[in-house]
């Protein structure tokens, strides 16, 4: 009688194996159309498509050339690098002339730095100048100013000066001297935003 069970025991399990295979195969075949693997569903759905019941039911997408969408895209794709290096091309010419510039940015602003030392280095010393007059008699520091043929080195010594001491000095000075020194300052003064 053990026999018969286990003849029994088989069928079922070989029933489900049975089973198990023909859902895989059906998933392999439904896979095989759905990715289209090989073009198998155009092939398929062409001969099927005659059948005149399945005919509405089906429809056969037309076939794509894929060399012409190759060489298409294969197009695009240069084109694209093209314009890729042209635009790295500018970027390049671009960054140049920045860096120049920064350059030439650069080279001013040293210039500026030096100019504006030469200026405070002047400022100095034209205060220090100011300083010996201030401390000298009046007519004693407007006869050797006197002699100073450029008026704008007076202005700038009479400029730093306390304002009582520069009003003595100019009051000795040489009229002239002293009228060409007070339009300068009084075109400077208007000129002065």
């Amino acid at each position: 009688m053990q026999k018969e069970d286990t003849g029994s025991e088989r069928r079922p399990l070989r029933l489900i194996v049975i089973i198990f295979v023909a859902i895989l195969i059906i998933l392999v075949v439904g896979l095989l159309f759905y990715f289209n693997i090989g073009g198998i569903s155009n092939h398929t759905l062409k001969y099927f498509s005659n059948i005149p019941i399945l005919k509405g039911l089906i429809q056969v997408k037309p076939t794509t050339n894929y060399a012409d969408e190759l060489k298409k895209l294969t197009s695009e794709l240069n084109t694209k690098q093209k314009e890729l290096q042209n635009a790295e091309i500018s970027l390049s010419d671009k960054q140049k002339q920045i860096d120049e510039l920064q350059l030439q940015l650069q080279k001013q602003q040293n210039e500026l730095n030096s100019l504006k030392v030469q200026v405070n280095s002047k400022k100095t010393d034209l205060k220090t100048l100011a300083t010996y007059y201030e401390n000298m008699d009046p007519q004693n520091a407007a006869n050797i100013l006197n002699q100073i043929t450029d008026n704008n080195i007076l202005i700038g010594i009479l400029g730093n000066m306390n304002k009582d001491n520069a009003s003595k000095i100019l009051e000795q000075l040489d009229p002239k001297k002293a009228a060409d020194i007070t339009k300068i300052l009084y075109t400077n003064a208007s000129t002065v935003p």
